[in-house]
């Protein structure tokens, strides 16, 4: 779970500070974000962003999604959103000594916001897209781009289901690091 998150955070990750399992993760972190970004459906729905936002548009996809599999999570997994999001905090809270000082920030904040189990709302959407605006350290238009998905829901909905099946399939023909 460290591994799948500490890639956003950094991007020296040295081989001899962390454990195989991390490492595992960011190697899977990694192998999702490359899947994605060459995925057809991906860049599909990437399309439908409008020009205005076109240029964060892996970023605007990237949140919807994740607002798409938490509104269908029990398709994908026995259990409940918020247990899972508990538990996913608790590891991350376990493994802070692991983390640089940024992740261990935001690792600090997800909980108390509850972060993740909001992705299930528009609200939790709007709000990781405006917080990504904000952490853009130049001007943007990424703000507001709530809009985007309201605009086109029903259309990046089953892009993600389709999508989603694809990287689950991908996901189980990896092999473990060595």
């Amino acid at each position: 779970m460290v591994g799948n998150l500490l890639p956003d955070f950094t991007k020296q990750i040295s081989e001899k500070e962390y454990s195989r399992e991390v490492l595992q993760g960011v190697e899977l972190h990694r192998f999702i974000d490359a899947y994605t970004d060459s995925h057809p459906i991906f860049k599909e729905s990437r399309k439908r962003i409008s020009t205005e936002r076109r240029r964060f548009s892996a970023v605007l996809i990237d949140i919807f999604y994740d607002h798409f599999l938490a509104i269908n999570w029990e398709q994908y997994s026995d259990d409940s959103l918020l247990e899972s999001t508990q538990f996913y905090y608790t590891q991350l809270a376990q493994a802070e000594m692991l983390m640089p000082p940024r992740l261990t920030d935001a690792i600090k904040r997800m909980p108390k916001i509850d972060l993740l189990y909001n992705y299930r709302t528009l609200k939790g959407i709007e709000h990781a897209v405006n917080r990504v605006s904000q952490r853009i350290r130049f001007e943007n238009n990424l703000h507001g781009g709530i809009v985007e998905l309201e605009n086109n829901f029903v259309e990046l909905e089953a892009d993600f289901h389709l999508f989603f099946s694809d990287l689950q399939k991908a996901v189980t023909r990896l092999r473990p690091l060595n």
